[in-house]
């Protein structure tokens, strides 16, 4: 486990360190978590790297109209389509959501 000291900005990876003391003593060896907790040490863990949330949902949009595709083949063959409400307008909502999600993340 890693740790990280918020005052100093010294990390600790593991293994054994040398460290003086406010006593002025030395410390060789492998510290305990009470130890490390002493001299400021806290659990670290990494920032996770940040998903941009509008290229999360463009490809959820693009699984959506894939998904929506056999309602489109069964509509070009003529077929009854009334059983599936307004797919049409759900599928052109989609797709100007992905357009403005497109635009947007050009921009950055």
């Amino acid at each position: 486990m890693t740790y990280k000291n918020n005052t100093t900005g010294e990390m600790y990876h593991g293994g054994a360190i040398t460290r003086r003391l406010d006593n002025g003593a030395v410390v060789t060896g492998t510290p305990t978590p009470e130890m490390l907790a002493e001299w400021g040490f806290t659990p670290y863990t990494p920032p996770q790297p940040n998903v941009d949330i509008r290229k999360q949902r463009m490809d959820e949009i693009l699984a959506e109209l894939d998904a929506m595709d056999y309602l489109t083949s069964k509509y070009v063959d003529g077929e009854d389509m009334s059983e599936y409400g307004d797919w049409q307008g759900k599928r052109k909502a989609l797709r100007e959501e992905y357009r403005q999600l497109e635009s947007e993340v050009e921009d950055v």
